[in-house]
């Protein structure tokens, strides 16, 4: 198994590493701005969209099921990142982020207050690590993305996974992720001069794709036990009672979110 990956790991290493490095840096500042501007964006309750009105205001409203729907995505995410750091896929390279099958998930399945616990979660993992500073920035924003494309991509009911064409976008969901959040990161790190700019695309990037995603792949079982238990005891993100959208009727969440 091992050597499988190791050889998916040195195809990588060898297609990045032979593309110019002002280029990827330059598609990662691309990546980055746009990824920013959303993260902002969202902090400050606005939702940039695909269609007219482009950004639309997004009323929210914390409540006691949304602070606990976000302690509980934290520290799960935090013990699954402990765990899964133990698990070692190739010797002194790769270990399993098994915390992915649950970030991705529990965005669409809990919504916002499981994407802000995702953040929380990094944040905390590199403190306890040790490995807090200005790259765990850049750390923060993606793992955050990792939620926050489940919470676009699906909804509490699109969350069962319960259909092939749900299962199928959720691997695309997270090959896209695999992409942004290794060319932000990466190019956060060139930035800052955190590591050389060889070492950072054509090892970091690489390595951050294939462990996400091998972490990923059982989220789609996850959804399946976690979603319907979810909305059985109200804390599905069309229950939570913590979102709407600005001149949506009363109690609506998904319909005005996906739109």
């Amino acid at each position: 198994m091992s050597d499988f990956l190791q050889s998916i790991l040195d195809f990588f290493s060898d297609v990045f590493g032979n593309i110019s490095i002002p280029l990827l840096f330059g598609i990662g500042l691309v990546v980055s701005v746009v990824m920013t501007v959303i993260f902002i964006g969202e902090a400050a309750n606005r939702q940039i969209r695909l269609k007219a009105p482009f950004v639309v205001k997004v009323e929210r409203r914390w409540n006691t099921k949304a602070v606990a729907v976000m302690a509980m995505t934290a520290a799960l995410s935090v013990i699954l990142q402990v765990l899964g750091s133990i698990i070692v896929l190739i010797p002194g390279t790769l270990t399993l982020r098994a915390d992915a099958m649950v970030r991705f998930t529990f965005g669409g399945i809990f919504g916002m207050p499981a994407v802000w616990g995702v953040m929380i979660a990094n944040i905390l993992g590199d403190a306890f690590s040790g490995t807090l500073g200005p790259g765990s920035v850049a750390g923060f924003i993606i793992s955050w993305f990792q939620a926050y494309l489940g919470y676009r991509m699906f909804d509490a009911l699109s969350s069962y996974m319960n259909r092939p064409g749900l299962v199928v976008r959720y691997y695309l969901m997270v090959i896209l992720w695999c992409v942004i959040g290794s060319f932000y990161l990466c190019t956060n790190f060139q930035y800052l001069n955190l590591l050389p700019q060889e070492i950072i695309w054509a090892a970091v990037f690489p390595s951050v794709m294939v462990s996400t995603f091998i972490g990923a792949i059982l989220g789609p079982v996850v959804a399946r036990v976690v979603a319907p238990a979810a909305r059985r005891y109200g804390l599905s993100e069309d229950r939570l009672g913590y979102e709407k959208s600005r001149g949506a009727p009363s109690g609506t969440t998904t319909a005005a979110r996906t739109a």
